[in-house]
């Protein structure tokens, strides 16, 4: 392993130390466990899901070094590695399963018993250095490491959507013209969407939406609410949502045709509510669907972006350094950044 024998080499990383609270420190470069690989990172995305963590919305025990969305250089690997070396250009996926509990066992790894989740029950990627499971490393070939930070969310919008499995031929709304919305959008283009309508309240990303597969992008207001009513009348088969707000997934049944999806992807408060008429969901054969994680769906989201299938260069809205990290997952939390923000190291 690299670094000096008479001192453990240092790095700096982004610590939420508690509720809303977080600073950049200077902290010990991991070492590889026998089964361990530690990348050094070079691009990781923001998510909603840190913001929720910095918020103290969502799982996490202080202090915690957040980000799951990343990709970098294999730097050092424990002594039973052997498919990955030094400066192998790699991502991995976060969610770290025990393999032996009941779930695992039946193939639902994101519901483990045992769950851990780099950058969530440990500590992450918003730092110069990781330590990741061999298994849960991936390569990434020629992929840019912005581009292949994505390979993350996008394997989570890929497995939502095999959830959903909207038929060809489908109207689809997708609520929220965010990065993971505008990943929808693409996916919903490709599974054969005859109509894909988008619903935000910024001219800005509903513009981007339209270039990127929309067919109707609409202004979240009474007026346009009202006009994309009048377009489908009888709703939409699949209706995502992308905000993570309980009042706006409250408020989507009605989109739902008779017979159709909602799928509630966006991340709620975990203390949130919401109210629906049971026996609207039993009269019009609604279903509800959630959609936690990822399970198995890295290589599909990888195979996506290195075919250039998705494109995920517009969707970043800002680069930064990991010192503008605070102020911005600040910012990020407070509803004030839209899009997607990427820390390159």
């Amino acid at each position: 392993m690299q670094g000096s024998s008479r001192r453990h080499p240092m790095m700096n990383g982004y610590v939420v130390t508690g509720v809303r609270q977080g600073e950049i420190r200077e902290l010990p470069v991991p070492v590889p466990k026998d089964d361990e690989v530690i990348l050094e990172v070079k691009a990781a995305g923001l998510c909603g899901t840190d913001a929720h963590i910095f918020a103290g919305e969502y799982f996490g025990e202080f202090p915690l070094v957040p980000g799951h969305e990343f990709a970098g250089v294999v730097w050092a690997v424990g002594k039973n590695v052997k498919r990955f070396h030094a400066g192998d250009r790699v991502t991995a996926d976060p969610n770290i399963a025990c393999g032996y509990c009941s779930f695992c066992q039946e193939s639902m790894e994101n519901f483990c018993e045992n769950f851990q989740a780099v950058g969530v029950t440990r500590h992450g990627a918003l730092a110069q250095y990781v330590a990741v499971p061999q298994q849960n490393v991936f390569p990434i070939g020629d992929i840019p490491f912005v581009e292949a930070a994505f390979i993350e969310p996008l394997a989570c919008v890929v497995y939502g959507q095999k959830r959903a499995r909207p038929p060809m031929g489908s109207n689809v709304l997708v609520v929220g013209a965010g990065a993971i919305g505008l990943l929808h959008v693409q996916l919903a283009k490709m599974n054969g969407a005859a109509a894909i309508a988008v619903l935000d309240t910024a001219s800005e990303p509903l513009a981007l939406a339209k270039s990127l597969g929309a067919t109707h992008c609409v202004e979240n207001s009474p007026e346009g609410r009202e006009a994309l009513g009048q377009e489908f009348p009888d709703g939409f088969q699949l209706v995502i949502d992308c905000t993570g707000i309980p009042s706006v997934v409250e408020s989507l049944l009605p989109w739902v045709r008779s017979g159709g999806t909602l799928l509630v992807f966006g991340v709620c408060p975990q203390d949130s509510s919401m109210s629906v008429n049971p026996y609207e969901i039993f009269r019009r054969d609604l279903t509800i669907l959630g959609s936690f994680a990822l399970k198995k769906t890295f290589p599909e989201a990888s195979a996506l972006l290195e075919a250039g299938s998705i494109d995920v260069k517009p969707l970043i809205t800002r680069r930064l350094t990991l010192d503008a990290v605070p102020a911005a997952l600040a910012d990020f939390a407070a509803g004030h950044l839209k899009g997607k923000s990427m820390v390159v190291f």
